[in-house]
This record gives structure tokens, sequence and C-alpha cells, in this order.
């Protein structure tokens, strides 16, 4: 497997070494995020945790998206999705539109 942000933005095959929490992506070490969330449990009335934090490794977007910080320009690569085909000027719709049609 290899880094999708790599791939995406340089066209690069770059090995991945972790999977993304939030979105399931290749990581090399360069577009991978560590973070450390205290987990909760149910403890009878009130709210338990453990001692130790969490490991979640996640990706430039899926970080910026869970802190609300904005992802840096080139963490933001992803490619355009295409048009969905529509009716064309005079309202017609395309035969390659829907093939059932034609």
């Amino acid at each position: 497997m290899n880094c999708y942000d790599c791939y995406a933005s340089e066209g690069t095959g770059t090995p991945a070494v972790a999977v993304c929490h939030g979105c399931n992506s290749g990581l090399c070490p360069d577009h991978l995020r560590l973070t450390r969330p205290v987990l909760h449990r149910p403890n009878g009335l009130g709210v338990s945790h453990g001692p130790t934090p969490a490991r979640q490794l996640l990706c430039v977007t899926c970080h910026a998206a869970r802190t609300g910080v904005p992802a840096p320009a080139a963490a933001r690569s992803d490619a355009p999705v295409p048009a969905v085909p529509g009716p064309d000027a005079s309202g017609a719709r395309g035969a390659a539109e829907c093939p059932a049609e034609a």
C-alpha cells in the first residue's frame, strides 16, 4: 500500500506505514498525525476514563477536520470530482446520460 497524499500531490509511490483512522487512506510518516484522545466509558452514574490515552493516527485532512484548523494547501490536492451530465441548453438530455432511454 502506498501513501495516498503523496500520490495525489506528487504522483509518487511512497510506501505507507499506517492507515488513517478517519478515511482509511494509506499514510507515509510525512503525512500522518498522531493524536492521543482520552477514552471515556460509562461507570455507574458517572463517567470514567483510563489512565493511558489511546493512540489515533489521522491523515492531514482528517486531523484538520477534527481539530477545526485548516489543512495546509498541499494536503488539499484531492482529484476533482467529475461533473454529472445534465440537460443541455435546449433542455434535452443526451443519450449517453441514460442508455435505457436511447
